[in-house]
């Protein structure tokens, strides 16, 4: 029969609780942080955009042309809140893409 260890596992996680506590917290408080931050920024980007179409309404433009700039308001808020994360990409896809062969 095998034999059960799982006092092993639970004495070796209190171990690493006593030992690296503060590195947990940290990466539980990370996760989090990025979580709401990503979240509320979001969230302000949205009523950034809606801002935009109401006051397109308010200045006498028809639905369609609101609704274009709120998108136009959306697309610059959005880039410039994800251009690292685009910059980064471009780089990546760079470095790994397939090279046309030259004849």
């Amino acid at each position: 029969m095998k034999s059960n260890r799982n006092w092993l596992w639970i004495v070796a996680g209190l171990i690493a609780v006593v030992f690296f506590a503060d590195e947990i917290f940290a990466i539980i408080g990370a996760v989090l942080g990025l979580i709401f931050s990503v979240g509320f920024t979001g969230l302000l980007i949205l009523a950034i955009a809606a801002v935009g179409f109401f006051v397109a309404m308010a200045i006498g433009l028809s639905v369609g042309a609101a609704v274009l700039v709120s998108l136009g308001v959306l697309v610059f808020a959005l880039f410039g809140w994800l251009w690292p994360y685009i910059l980064v990409g471009v780089i990546i896809y760079l470095l790994v893409r397939d090279r046309p062969k030259t004849v």
